[in-house]
């Protein structure tokens, strides 16, 4: 078994600190997991600084900063002089990034470091414009970081279980439903889903074109849809390459609906599974407020389903909810439920909830009664302010 197979983002750790309201992020996520937390607490904001991550890496910091945006970067409530830092380790492999912001955007050139097994491997300061590999003194890409340009060069096989696990990233916030409602020709060349979802019906033409090539994955969401939606949906066919969507027991295209005919849950939910379908085993997929849209019974079976390509595919998937259905999907599974909520007897942030209340306290009440009754996740409490 080679390096790259060895390695999953089960082996990520993100670090982060005074990234928006995240004034400290400690946090290894694995299997499928539970975010919740007030509004504000910085559930997305994780999810952007893995996002942020991935695409400084792959296409440099100008694209990153566009993608989640630089204004207000740094925590409005830190010293201007105190950066912006980031750490993921996976392995013995980690990446330290720090950026001096302002509010409108960075000031100047960032800093950062890589480290193999407690040796830095390179070195680039902050407000500098050369960095050091080893004993190499080179001038910044006008593009690409210094991890990617070492990677780049090809001679250095020991980051591939990082490579692979950063590119392995996938993050989905707010879908275009607009883009995925047009009747549009559909050419079947792509194989993943972009992160807004609007090449969703290209995804899955190319899938059903080529079903063994690609190991089943238009049958398995075909399969899952339709037990979400009962009566709604059977298939997807694609007459003269517009994307046609038919009803169990249809025999005529007349029968089938166009995209902007079909319900926007039904939409939601084939996003959601090709999403899954999508990451290649071993991936990291986080969903923003997965419930938007869904009826409960639809919830609870794409959850089933995402439960079950996770531990067949290895997947590390983040859900980030606010839902009292999505919450009680998790009462046998309470180690996988994070709270952004401060524990100062914890290293870590967002904190497990079982380490804020006993199993027992718990079990009082179902997962999702306790957070509508402020249990966990509360607001803070302003009752005394003046």
């Amino acid at each position: 078994m080679n390096a790259i197979e060895c390695w999953s983002v089960t082996d990520l750790r993100i670090q982060a600190r005074n990234f928006r309201v995240l004034k400290r992020l400690d946090w290894s996520p694995a299997g499928v997991c539970l975010l919740s937390g007030a509004n504000g607490a910085g559930k997305t904001s994780i999810l952007d600084a893995l996002l942020f991550l991935r695409v400084l890496f792959e296409r440099g910091a100008e694209t990153a900063f566009s993608v989640v945006g630089a204004r207000y970067f740094r925590s409005i409530d830190v010293p201007e002089d105190e950066p912006v830092e980031f750490e993921l380790r996976v392995g013995d492999i980690v990446w330290k990034l720090r950026f001096p912001m302002a509010t409108g955007g960075m000031k100047d050139t960032f800093g950062e470091e890589l480290f193999r097994d407690g040796k830095r491997i390179l070195h680039a300061a902050m407000f500098d414009q050369t960095w050091m590999l080893e004993n190499e003194r080179l001038p910044l890409d006008d593009v690409r970081c210094c991890a990617k340009v070492l990677w780049d060069r090809g001679n250095a096989e020991w980051m591939a279980p990082f490579v692979e696990v950063i590119t392995s990233i996938f993050v989905f916030k707010s879908y275009w439903i607009n883009q995925v409602q047009r009747s549009e020709m559909v050419i079947p060349r792509q194989s993943y889903l972009h992160g807004t979802g609007r090449n969703l019906w290209s995804v899955l033409a190319g899938w059903k074109a080529a079903q063994i090539r690609t190991e089943g994955r238009f049958e398995w969401v075909m399969t899952e849809v339709s037990r979400a939606f009962p009566g709604l949906i059977s298939t997807v066919e694609f007459e003269g390459g517009f994307p046609l969507l038919f009803p169990p027991r249809a025999v005529d295209p007349e029968q089938a609906l166009p995209p902007e005919r079909a319900a926007e849950g039904l939409l939601t939910g084939l996003l959601h599974l090709t999403a899954v379908a999508s990451a290649r085993p071993g991936a990291l997929i986080a969903f923003d407020e997965m419930e938007n849209q869904l009826h409960p019974y639809a919830i609870r079976v794409l959850l089933s389903a995402m439960r079950q390509r996770a531990e067949e595919e290895d997947l590390t998937i983040i859900l980030t909810t606010h839902s009292p259905v999505v919450m009680n999907e998790f009462r046998d599974d309470l180690e996988q439920v994070f709270v952004l909520e401060r524990v100062e007897t914890s290293g870590e942030f967002p904190v497990r909830v079982t380490d804020l209340h006993s199993e027992e306290w718990l079990s009082q009440a179902r997962l999702g009664t306790l957070y509508d009754r402020l249990a966990f996740g509360a607001p803070p409490d302003t009752s005394s302010e003046p």
